[in-house]
């Protein structure tokens, strides 16, 4: 690896397992310290990390977190907001209680974690936030409304974020991946909760993402190789939120030649 965060402190919250783990074991493997804030334990934990209880959605405890990494780590210089929970369900019986604790994980996690991370940048000279939001706040899908209608808030975040701290030498960008393998998804493929063949009908890859790839992008934005993008958002999907026509005749496949082609 290039240490691309040599000396670094990177803190990613929901960083225990899944898109959260594979940025955190990048991050230590490119030079950085991590401190992860997760109400879940890892299976196999990452040297050079430090893992905090804590629940984002919480004020009180998000302050209490970031006083230790002052006191322990010295400061912040890369913030992942990762942390999240999926509820489903319709719009009309959803239950309110559940509905609010989707965008008090997301979205209120994410402001309460970036405004003490801001304070520590300051103090440092600079650093980066990035937002992991989801294709789900840029298309519709049925039954995810808080989760969709936060992480299309975390993109809007993101970009007057960006304006704010911009003068500061701080960066704030997102990240919308699309269906990913982690270790949620495969359960649900397991039990058929899930249907893979459905999913990959939607996405002109043809394949899931890995979470290393999403962590790769991630860490992109993180790194001074990303030192003049701020406020952007950067959808990591195999396609699947640009596809417009789902079902081709043949002849419009890259496949077989057709109508129109040399072949």
């Amino acid at each position: 690896m290039s240490g691309r965060f040599e000396g670094q402190v990177i803190v990613v919250t929901g960083g225990a397992r899944g898109i959260g783990e594979a940025i955190v074991r990048r991050a230590v493997a490119e030079g950085a310290r991590a401190v992860v804030a997760d109400l879940g334990d890892p299976e196999t934990p990452v040297e050079r990390t430090r893992y905090v209880h804590c629940d984002v959605a919480d004020r009180a405890a998000v302050e209490a977190l970031f006083a230790s990494i002052d006191a322990e780590e010295g400061g912040v210089d890369v913030l992942v907001n990762n942390a999240g929970i999926q509820r489903v369900g319709l719009t009309e019986t959803f239950d309110p209680a559940v509905w609010e604790s989707v965008i008090q994980t997301h979205l209120m996690g994410t402001y309460h974690c970036s405004a003490m991370a801001i304070r520590s940048m300051r103090s440092r000279g600079g650093g980066a936030i990035v937002q992991i939001a989801s294709v789900a706040g840029l298309i519709a899908l049925p039954g995810r409304g808080p989760y969709s209608a936060a992480k299309a808030a975390l993109m809007s975040l993101s970009r007057v974020m960006a304006v704010e701290v911009a003068e500061l030498g701080i960066r704030v960008n997102a990240v919308a991946p699309g269906s990913t393998r982690t270790a949620l998804v495969e359960q649900g493929l397991r039990d058929g909760s899930i249907r893979l063949e459905a999913i990959l009908s939607e996405i002109p890859m043809g394949r899931m993402a890995t979470p290393e790839e999403i962590a790769g992008t991630v860490l992109f934005l993180a790194s001074d190789d990303a030192s003049y993008i701020t406020g952007q958002t950067v959808v990591v999907d195999g396609g699947w939120s640009i596809l417009g026509l789902h079902d081709r005749p043949d002849w419009l496949s890259s496949t077989p030649a057709g109508p129109g082609s040399d072949g």
